[in-house]
């Protein structure tokens, strides 16, 4: 696995000779804004999820949803403790992308597997053929793992608190992209294929 600054733009000649080669192209977002926008449905989902394990585990969550008819006040000062809960997010943030990478197969050998970070956020990409059914582990995985099994240990660690839930919560709706992507691939890939990404673009066969 080796660092890049961002994803790699499309190869159109990559693409073409993949479409020789009897890979077909999914239909799916052109860029990354537009499938932040149609995942929303998805970051509902995800979000509702979320909160209704979080209520069941964390009672002080039960009394503010049922005590927030009367009004609640939001504080907000900069010093060093909110310095270190910024690393802490930022990191969590960089544990969702290298859950995926985790899943690749042979990740950290892979000459095509890649991983940046884009302003605040990281980003794990490959190239390699991938199994559908792998595929789908990838992108379900740092959910599965970070916003619904987390809680559970957090609270059996006596770590569940405002702030982790905040994170497990954020990670959650954040995963809606990869919901979005989840759904394509599902519907549009036959069982048994395998999956190529060329920058933005997706194949299968």
């Amino acid at each position: 696995m080796r660092y890049i600054k961002k994803i790699p733009s499309t190869d159109k000649e990559l693409s073409e000779k993949l479409i020789s080669e009897g890979w077909e192209k999914i239909k799916e977002p052109s860029n990354l804004g537009i499938a932040t926008l149609l995942s929303v449905p998805f970051m509902l989902i995800n979000g509702i999820i979320s909160i209704v394990i979080l209520f069941f585990l964390y009672h002080p969550l039960q009394e503010f949803i049922y005590n927030s008819k009367q009004g609640f006040n939001i504080s907000f000062t900069i010093n060093q403790s909110t310095l270190i809960y910024v690393v802490i997010f930022f990191l969590f943030m960089i544990i969702h992308e290298f859950l995926h990478a985790c899943f690749i197969p042979n990740f950290l050998k892979s000459e095509k597997t890649y991983w940046g970070i884009n302003g605040l956020f990281g980003f794990v990409y490959t190239t390699e053929k991938i199994k559908k059914s792998r595929f789908l582990i990838i992108s379900i995985m740092p959910f599965l793992l970070l916003s619904i099994i987390l809680p559970f240990i957090l609270k059996d660690l006596g770590w569940l608190n405002e702030f982790t839930i905040f994170l497990c919560f954020v990670n959650s709706v954040g995963s809606c992209v990869d919901c979005l992507n989840i759904c394509i691939v599902g519907i549009q890939v036959p069982n048994n294929s395998y999956i190529v990404n060329n920058g933005f673009e997706t194949y299968f066969k």
